[in-house]
């Protein structure tokens, strides 16, 4: 095309262009303002890169409205869905073209990562897809680490692997060379073969770029498995616990015959959620008696009885979990709490009655799915009026309840038992009624959240809603009985509600026990919402439910007339009083930790975010409270109970300052007397639990062998397993008399992590 044609095409083009333009009648060609219709990829949808790569622009997308316009500022939510990378933003607005952008970094794990986009109003999703690819080498590991040829042992099989930074295998594998090709012979397998005996040679591993070594020991007649060894082999007595050992190698000597002894790697890990890969290896090991397992009876007679019935635990946390998020969004809105809160309560306070007489009836709302909103109000009756209780009956309780005299029985003991060890330990509880009193409202609406012969049971509830103004510059919450007050089962011996039974003795016993528990629960929130200024800072559940275990165990202690750091055993359970203590404050309790014992290793005291509390993290939380509690100068267990109710802050950072250090150090503790209490004599007391002989009390209560899950070791046979964050584990082994066996532990082939610490004990 020559100049003249190229200038009549330009000049037709831009002609059409404002033919264009006037038959729209000079229509804004800009972006749109219209509600997002469409989302489009605008970068590719597939790629590979190396894991851990920051992909700078990897997700660009275009969102248009109906007419195919641009729209601009559009939300574009940005989520890793496969894969454990990042996208940073997670919320993208779109610019002047409709586009938005997000950098991509690729997970630290080979294989699939995705990324999914989502705008509101459009119903297609985009999902962007990555495979990561394994980086260069960085390291070489190598199984096992400090092999040892024993005198009977000629051959052994060495693995080594090229990693990346991410601890990802590479290709191609290693090559090996000898550096004494006449102490042993090595084949391209790794392969190992002794040719002569009593010194030590390194084999040489290349992967890429990187070399690395590891020392080979070919041990004579005679030789200690432990020779050139530069620790001294560690010869424990009865009881002892070493910490801080060396995963590289270390050696253990018998003194004795019939020596037990345990290696136990605790992962101090400030992420729960973390996860590390432990190899144990022992070489010249004999074979570990295995006595079978007893139930201890210090005592004649019955155990307690298991649970008639089993706690809905998750209906609570599904209750926690809903207060969480409800009192965000009313923070967003500028409600809640603080001064403006504080302020619409006490004027509800001035406003509010006296207390009410017995005879009057209550209209209270006891929705326990919704927060605030559709409420399901009963009318309740007051049948007892007691100095710091107000019970209150549901007029449509089943018939056969309690009479007005059982009422105010259960009224008398919330008075002279659960308020003072409850207060005492925590903190006195608001007033935001204006009554001086605590509503204890026995309604049917509890049974009802129970389905007919279900596996647990609803017992009751505190709902922080009730601590909430009806109206109010700080926020509304139409739901709410602005009151402290709790929810309870009643007595149904003919089965009305679900076909469900319950008798009157059961329903005081699981009441009493449940408002010990929920009581903890409204002090914490209500001083937090109104009392410690807190401000809108929530206790996470793990923590929150883990006080309100040790709430149900302070009144087992003042019901049972016993003391804590006793070290109770199965000896008092016979008592009448004893037991019927326990059953009712301190059962669910063992119950819980008995689910803790057999998953030490990938379960711990702190939740994996902050509403994780499954009965195994509720089992750990309570006894390392009760643990550090015992572990404070004397006089000082309240006072520690009382910090972490009173605080302005949540979770661990709370534990913190509660203890006055960082709960690493007592994690760790704490987790090694989880196997060494009770179990040998002579047992520095960091390592004891002082309040409870669980190997007694336990099984004497369960009628089952002490739960907690162990591993035996055996003569040169590597054992793994996964520790997730604050994970503990336990690998018992036996020595011969005299004689010495030598150990590593790795991670991967590779040493350690500094953040999986070692300890070795003895036990027998």
């Amino acid at each position: 095309m020559n100049i003249r044609s190229q200038l009549r095409w330009f000049s037709l083009a831009a002609l059409s262009a404002l033919g264009a333009l006037a038959a729209c009648g000079g229509a804004d060609v800009g972006p749109s303002s219209n509600p997002p219709a469409a989302l489009n990829a605008a970068t590719d949808l597939n790629r590979t890169a190396p894991v851990g790569t920051p992909l700078a622009n990897a997700v660009v997308v275009t969102v248009t409205d109906a007419s195919g316009r641009p729209v601009q500022n559009a939300a574009v939510a940005l989520s890793v869905t496969i894969g454990n990378g990042t996208i940073n933003p997670r919320v993208a607005m779109t610019d002047a073209h409709g586009q938005a952008a997000a950098t991509w970094t690729l997970g630290t794990i080979v294989g699939a990562n995705e990324v999914t986009a989502t705008v509101a109003g459009v119903g297609t999703q985009l999902k962007f897809e990555a495979t990561g690819t394994a980086g260069a080498v960085t390291a070489i590991s190598f199984t096992p680490q400090s092999p040892r040829l024993l005198p009977t042992v000629e051959t052994f099989q060495l693995t080594a692997q090229g990693l990346d930074a991410f601890g990802n295998v590479t290709t191609p594998t290693p090559t090996f060379v000898v550096r004494d090709p006449s102490l042993i012979s090595v084949d391209a397998s790794g392969f190992v073969r002794a040719l002569r005996r009593g010194s030590v040679t390194y084999v040489l591993a290349t992967a890429g770029a990187k070399t690395d070594s590891v020392l080979v020991t070919v041990l004579a007649v005679g030789q200690s498995v432990c020779m050139g060894l530069a620790a001294t082999p560690l010869d424990l007595s009865l009881g002892q616990v070493v910490t801080d050992v060396s995963g590289t190698g270390f050696c253990v000597h018998a003194s004795s015959p019939s020596a037990e002894y345990a290696v136990i790697p605790y992962f101090n890990s400030g992420v729960p959620s973390a996860t590390v890969t432990v190899e144990v290896r022992g070489q010249g090991l004999t074979p570990l008696s295995l006595p079978a397992a007893t139930i201890v009876r210090s005592n004649p007679g019955p155990a307690g009885p298991a649970p008639v019935v089993i706690p809905d635990e998750a209906f609570e946390s599904r209750m926690r979990a809903q207060e969480r998020s409800q009192s965000a969004l009313r923070r967003a809105a500028g409600g809640q709490s603080g001064p403006s809160a504080r302020m619409d309560i006490q004027r509800s306070a001035n406003a509010a009655v006296t207390v009410p007489a017995v005879g009057d009836l209550l209209k209270l709302n006891t929705n326990a799915i919704n927060y605030c909103d559709n409420p399901d109000v009963r009318v309740g009756r007051v049948a007892a009026v007691t100095d710091k209780a107000i019970v209150v009956a549901d007029t449509a309780n089943p018939i056969g309840g309690f009479t007005d005299a059982e009422y105010r029985s259960i009224g008398v003991t919330f008075d002279t038992l659960v308020d003072p060890v409850d207060r005492a330990a925590f903190g006195a509880v608001t007033d935001i009624d204006n009554n001086g009193h605590v509503i204890l409202f026995f309604t049917r609406a509890v049974n009802e959240l129970t389905a007919q012969a279900a596996s647990s049971v609803v017992l009751g509830f505190f709902y922080g809603r009730d601590l909430l103004p009806k109206t109010g510059t700080a926020g509304t919450c139409a739901g709410s009985n602005v009151g402290e007050m709790f929810y309870l089962m009643v007595p149904d011996t003919g089965g009305v509600v679900n076909s469900n039974k319950r008798s009157k003795a059961l329903v005081v016993s699981l009441s009493n026990g449940t408002v010990a528990h929920e009581y903890q629960h409204l002090i914490n929130a209500s001083r937090r919402m109104y009392v410690n200024g807190a401000g809108n800072v929530t206790e996470e559940k793990w923590l929150d439910e883990g006080l309100a275990h040790v709430a149900e165990e302070l009144n087992f202690f003042r019901a049972a007339g016993v003391s804590p750091r006793s070290n109770i055993d199965a000896t008092p359970f016979p008592d009448p009083k004893f037991l019927a203590a326990f059953n009712t404050f301190q059962l669910n309790n063992f119950r819980r930790y008995a689910q803790y014992l057999p998953q030490t290793a990938t379960q711990s005291p702190i939740g994996f975010d902050a509403l994780d509390d499954d009965l195994p993290t509720r089992g750990a939380i309570w006894n390392f409270l009760r643990y550090a509690a015992d572990h404070l100068p004397a006089g000082q267990e309240n006072a520690f109970w009382t910090k972490l109710v009173n605080s302005t802050t949540s979770g661990v950072a709370n534990l913190t300052n509660a203890l006055g250090a960082a709960p690493n150090g007592f994690f760790r503790d704490w987790a090694i007397s989880v196997f060494m209490d009770d179990n040998a004599p002579n047992v520095d007391p960091r390592f004891q639990q002082p309040s409870w002989n669980m190997r007694s009390a336990l099984p004497y209560t369960t009628s089952l062998p002490f739960p907690l899950a162990t591993r035996t070791l055996s003569d040169n046979t590597p054992t793994a397993l996964t520790l997730a964050g604050n994970g503990v584990s336990f690998f018992r082994f036996s020595v011969a008399n005299g004689q010495e066996a030598f150990f590593t532990v790795t991670s991967n082939g590779q040493p350690l992590p500094a953040t999986v610490q070692l300890s070795v004990v003895r036990v027998k």
